[in-house]
């Protein structure tokens, strides 16, 4: 079961306007467009960062502590990596990870 926060809350709203706002969107934000919910995300809240779950390929945002997607708070069940970290330490990595994303 997901906590409710206060981002929790805000994340249900922007979900909703965007549902609401395209309608013919693909919404599928847990499988597949999940970078661009949590792009969406870090947008929105310039406090939280974007970070990827390599086991399971999935990318939510966070703070370093409490970290979200499209359902709400997001439980890692495994170290999560940050984008920044990945962009840093692994740049063919990134690349990849980005140009899959956008296709």
């Amino acid at each position: 079961m997901r906590k409710k926060t206060l981002y929790t809350v805000e994340i249900f709203d922007i979900k909703d306007f965007i549902e609401r706002r395209w309608l013919d969107t693909d919404a599928n934000w847990t499988n597949g467009n999940c970078y661009w919910f949590a792009f969406i995300l870090v947008t929105q809240f310039p406090k939280l960062k974007i970070y990827y779950s390599p086991i399971i390929g999935h990318f939510v945002a966070g703070d370093g502590v409490h970290f979200f997607d499209a359902e709400g708070e997001y439980i890692p069940t495994e170290d999560l990596i940050s984008l920044e970290r990945i962009k840093k330490k692994d740049p063919c990595l990134y690349k990849r990870l980005l140009r899959d994303c956008k296709d």
